[in-house]
């Protein structure tokens, strides 16, 4: 058993070194590299690695393994924060700018929803018109049920819709209810959303990487068409990410948020009338210890 164990820790160490050295950072510092290579010169690049000793010829190979693992490291710490960015959670003063773009967003989101209720009022459809009414039904699937509730990005709409489904649909807080739900969902679903959030924050940490490329501007100018050709094409893989992201984790809350209900030996709710009125219930418990009306917590009683 114990062999099994440390054969199974060597393998999981084995492949976040790999990570670590073949991963974005050394996409990173290698392009950084050939760059400074291809500015300066390969003979003279050649001439100044063989003036160095065998000692300090290894010393640099060191500094640049550790250089690219710990930056590695760094920018896994960075992915919730610009993720945030990326959502449209922006800091003053670019808040101001992100709420222009949200009434923009608005004004379209009214005229979206406006024409996809009356192309499903309708009783026949020319193939057009059935044509538009699923783009559309795909588009308000991206996108939060109200207004209030849109972002400047599509990045944060589509994964706000799915934070925002299971208060529509139950009346429960996905973020107050998640931690409790987590444990209780199976191995198999765990695992999947566990992969789906894996890609999303890894395609996060690749358009951070991209964005930091333009360091190396100076070197050429190509660097810059470089680099938005890089954002762009890891923030459109990204939207897919947090789609399916997304889909699964509104899909925890459809099949398993009984079991939310017998964890905390709540009754289950009769019909989806009751859901609604016993989720909104069990979040203000979850969050606050308190129901609906109440002033103080249960343990305040003596």
């Amino acid at each position: 058993m114990l062999d099994k164990f440390w054969e199974s820790l060597g393998s999981d160490l084995a492949d976040r070194w790999l990570t670590y050295l073949f991963g974005p950072a050394f996409i990173f510092w290698a392009g950084g590299a050939a760059l400074y290579v291809w500015h300066t010169g390969w003979e003279t690049t050649l001439d100044a690695v063989q003036a160095l000793n065998p000692v300090q010829q290894g010393a640099v190979l060191v500094a640049a393994l550790l250089l690219v693992v710990f930056s590695s490291l760094a920018m896994q710490a960075l992915r919730f924060p610009v993720l945030r960015l990326l959502e449209g959670y922006w800091p003053w003063p670019f808040h101001l700018l992100g709420r222009g773009i949200s009434a923009l967003r608005r004004k379209r989101f009214r005229k979206q929803y406006e024409r996809l209720r009356m192309l499903k009022s309708q009783s026949e459809r020319s193939p057009a018109e059935k044509d538009e009414l699923a783009r559309l039904e795909v588009w308000a699937h991206l996108h939060p049920a109200s207004e209030r509730d849109l972002l400047p990005t599509a990045l944060g709409n589509i994964l706000r819709a799915r934070e925002r489904a299971p208060g529509r649909k139950y009346g429960l807080n996905a973020m107050v209810c998640w931690p409790r739900l987590w444990p209780l969902l199976p191995d198999s679903l765990r695992a999947d959303l566990s992969v789906a959030r894996e890609s999303l924050d890894r395609l996060v940490e690749l358009w951070f990487w991209g964005v930091l490329f333009l360091v190396w501007a100076p070197y050429t100018k190509w660097v810059i068409l470089i680099s938005l050709a890089w954002v762009a094409l890891t923030y459109n893989m990204a939207l897919q990410a947090a789609m399916a992201y997304g889909d699964l984790l509104e899909a925890a809350f459809d099949l398993h948020r009984m079991a939310l209900y017998d964890a905390l030996g709540w009754p289950r709710p009769k019909d989806s009338a009751e859901e609604k009125a016993l989720g909104r219930r069990l979040t203000e418990f979850l969050w606050r210890g308190t129901l609906p009306g109440t002033v103080k917590s249960p343990q305040a009683d003596p």
